[in-house]
């Protein structure tokens, strides 16, 4: 099986005031009275000076000006941004999605998210396994994810990329127990299942191998190459095709 074995490998590699006018008292009409001086409005201490064309309504009791309202932010009238999506919700996405153009970002976030456990030594070791099987040095790619799953035996990945190097050179026993060890972690990993389908048939055991198959393609439907694995299966299992 090179081809899917292929296909397999590379999907692992594939991680916002105017003032009021005041009327001025008219001039008394006996000139012998008493002159009563204009009663000027004058504001209490500390009151500044009223800003000059305003808008008519900035002036309060007695010509007091009014505390102006806070102007709204750039953000006011806004809906709060959504939280971020869990697992759950994008994996229903997935196996919702209308194309493989939909469903090849999704995987991306998935991946990405499987990739770090919240331990930057692990994270760490896990992307130097990555960038030694990219640079095709599986010996080191090898040995460094031995060491991460010894350390962090709870990170499905560190088990997942360790089952990738033992199928890459045949060593389907080590790889049986990875990825038995990345699915009882991560039982939505797809691509583990879709690997574990292939080292079965590989195996002569279709029936499983099927089965593992199937469980892929309805997380994902969009693996690579795993709708024509599952079809070949159905015949030689049911007798007849999907």
């Amino acid at each position: 099986m090179p081809c899917m074995r292929q296909m397999l490998y590379s999907l692992v590699l594939l991680a916002p005031i105017a003032s009021v006018a005041l009327a001025q008292p008219s001039a008394p009409s006996d000139p012998h009275q008493d002159q009563v001086p204009d009663l000027q409005l004058v504001p209490p201490p500390g009151a500044g000076p009223r800003p000059p064309n305003g808008p008519p309504d900035a002036a309060g009791p007695l010509g007091q000006p009014q505390a102006q309202a806070p102007r709204p932010g750039p953000g006011a009238g806004r809906p709060p941004p959504k939280p971020p999506e869990t697992d759950d919700q994008l994996l229903t996405k997935l196996a919702k999605a209308a194309d493989q153009r939909a469903a090849r970002p999704i995987e991306r976030e998935l991946k990405a998210r499987w990739a770090h456990t919240g331990s930057p030594s692990a994270d760490l070791l896990l992307k130097r396994v990555d960038q030694a099987m990219e640079a095709h040095d599986f010996d080191t790619a090898r040995e460094i994810a031995q060491k991460l799953t010894t350390i962090s035996p709870n990170f499905a990945e560190a088990w997942h990329r360790r089952a990738t190097l033992a199928t890459q050179r045949d060593d389907y026993e080590d790889a049986i127990t990875s990825l038995r060890r990345t699915l009882a972690l991560q039982p939505k990993n797809f691509v583990a299942l879709a690997e574990l389908g292939s080292i079965l048939e590989e195996y002569n055991d279709k029936p499983h191998a099927l089965d593992a198959y199937r469980q892929a393609k309805a997380i994902d439907p969009y693996i690579d190459g795993i709708a024509d694995r599952i079809k070949e299966l159905t015949k030689a299992v049911e007798g007849q095709g999907i």
